[in-house]
């Protein structure tokens, strides 16, 4: 029992980590895109600072609920389809069969031993059922999301990555702020990309190193952006 519930937890996490990559990526991106565009347009620190929280969390809410939406959509649709296939099994038991059957020649069984395996599925609907939804439509049974979950994942992941680029304008000056906030944010991007390959197994280096490019080039644009604006009024 104890050992069931540790692989639940392990899956659990392998379901959440989606959304922390995803958040900690955004939080970091796009905060850091965001204040690099104001500091451009020659803002005032306190300025910045207001305009900020209400962008972190602005941004944070609008990524929990549509990871929420789009979960608890995924969901719905699945349990469509499984309540679907349910309804062909009662209804259409023979048609069924010969989908079990086909399923299972191509996988090589043939002769009695196919017939006994299909005769066994056959046998027990919920058990013919999950083979169904995982054979055909890919869905493995109890593997799906919690929206609610996800949502607080997303969203909280967002709100703690985001203030590594904005903590700066808190404590400096605009033009110190927005240096440390480059340096912070890359340095996070790094760190992402790097642990985010525990799962990939792809290079650390190379999966870091692309991270840290996109924030780059997402601070540079904004800023630039920012200064274009603003040098028009």
């Amino acid at each position: 029992m104890k050992k069931k519930r540790g692989h639940e937890r392990e899956h659990e996490k392998g379901k959440s980590i989606r959304h922390i990559i995803f958040g900690a990526e955004d939080g970091l991106i796009s905060t850091l895109g965001f204040l690099s565009g104001v500091t451009g347009a020659h803002l005032s620190t306190l300025t910045i600072a207001i305009v900020g929280i209400a962008e972190i969390f602005a941004a944070a809410l609008s990524m929990g609920i549509g990871t929420y939406l789009s979960s608890k959509s995924q969901t719905e649709v699945l349990q469509r389809n499984i309540d679907v296939e349910k309804s062909h099994l009662e209804r259409s038991p023979v048609r069924e069969r010969k989908e079990l059957e086909e399923m299972y020649k191509k996988k090589g069984f043939k002769g009695k031993e196919l017939e006994k395996i299909v005769n066994k599925l056959m046998s027990n609907k919920k058990i013919a059922l999950n083979e169904m939804m995982t054979s055909e439509l890919g869905i493995i049974p109890g593997k799906g999301e919690n929206p609610i979950r996800s949502a607080f994942v997303m969203f909280g992941t967002f709100m703690i990555l985001a203030m590594i680029p904005f903590t700066p304008y808190l404590l400096f000056s605009r033009e110190k702020a927005i240096a440390i906030s480059v340096i912070a944010t890359v340095s996070a991007l790094f760190c992402v990309g790097a642990l985010k390959t525990r799962l990939t197994r792809k290079n650390w280096f190379t999966s870091g190193l692309e991270m840290l490019i996109f924030g780059v080039c997402a601070a540079f644009v904004t800023y630039y952006i920012g200064q274009f604006i603003s040098s028009l009024y």
